[in-house]
């Protein structure tokens, strides 16, 4: 009997975090029309090696 209770419980608590992290929608990175913001970029090769006023525009 108490093997029943326990897989009663577990499977409860499983189902009851499946429906709370289903119910949230999650967002990564940017969203359709958003801008990149400006980032600073270093060069580790080559001539311009670790200068920081690099401009690949």
């Amino acid at each position: 009997m108490r093997e029943y209770v326990v897989l009663a419980v577990g499977l409860g608590a499983i189902l009851g975090l499946a429906a709370v992290a289903g119910g949230t929608a999650g967002t990564s990175g940017l969203q359709p029309g958003e801008s990149l913001p400006a980032f600073q970029v270093i060069d580790v090769t080559g001539p311009n090696k670790e200068k920081s006023s690099l401009c690949y525009i």
